[in-house]
């Protein structure tokens, strides 16, 4: 979803020239999007830029996280604003990536999203490190988003949050467990049922968030 027709025509491209590609819908407004029910029920990825003409990109995943919340949703804009990517990720988002990418950087990212439900600029995601770690800057995780927090997970589940947030990806996490990705991913469902997060940042962000308080930090 993007609103620069040339931006469009260019990532249309792209990715029609991509193996297993079946098909790329574009859309230029929320609004558009909205109106096109039947065509975005087979989606099976959404890149959505964040200033939409509108509505914005911001309440577009919010919605579909309503409608399709197994639908991964791929912030793809200009903006590094850590505010903007806040936004994003405690809306749902799967992934923050910057228009910035070059194509070979661009598809490796999407293909990662596909694989691994979520995905972030690198520049993206040392701010989020950055932001969740350094004292006095971290924005605090509602304590809404966590009830029983970390405390209500299993020594396995724990196990595994801990993981994922050294290494980032199932496969590499079930690599060191010795598990597949698959259970990796089952893993993690519950967790964000148990933590009531939408993301792996979020999930992520709830278990720095909670080693922090509990070394003073």
């Amino acid at each position: 979803m993007e609103d620069d027709r040339v931006i469009r025509t260019f990532l249309t491209a792209l990715l029609q020239n991509q193996a297993g590609v079946e098909s790329v819908k574009t859309w230029e407004s929320a609004e558009d999007f909205a109106a096109s029910s039947l065509a975005r029920k087979d989606l099976d990825l959404l890149l959505v830029d964040l200033n939409l003409p509108g509505e914005s990109g911001i309440s577009v995943i919010q919605k579909m996280q309503q409608e399709q919340p197994e639908l991964p949703c791929i912030v793809l804009t200009s903006s590094s604003d850590p505010q903007d990517v806040f936004d994003a990720m405690r809306s749902g988002a799967s992934g923050y990536l910057v228009k910035d990418s070059n194509p070979d950087e661009l598809l490796s990212s999407i293909r990662m999203a596909i694989h691994d439900g979520v995905i972030l600029s690198p520049v993206i995601a040392k701010l989020l490190v950055n932001e969740f770690l350094s004292k006095g800057k971290a924005a605090p995780i509602d304590s809404a988003y966590i009830p029983g927090g970390v405390k209500s997970l299993t020594n396995r589940e724990i196990e595994v949050l801990k993981m994922i947030s050294m290494f980032g990806s199932a496969k590499a996490t079930g690599e060191a467990l010795g598990l597949s990705h698959e259970t990796i991913r089952v893993h993690m469902k519950r967790i964000y049922q148990k933590l009531h997060v939408r993301s792996k940042t979020q999930a992520v962000a709830v278990w720095h968030q909670e080693n922090s308080k509990k070394h003073g930090l």
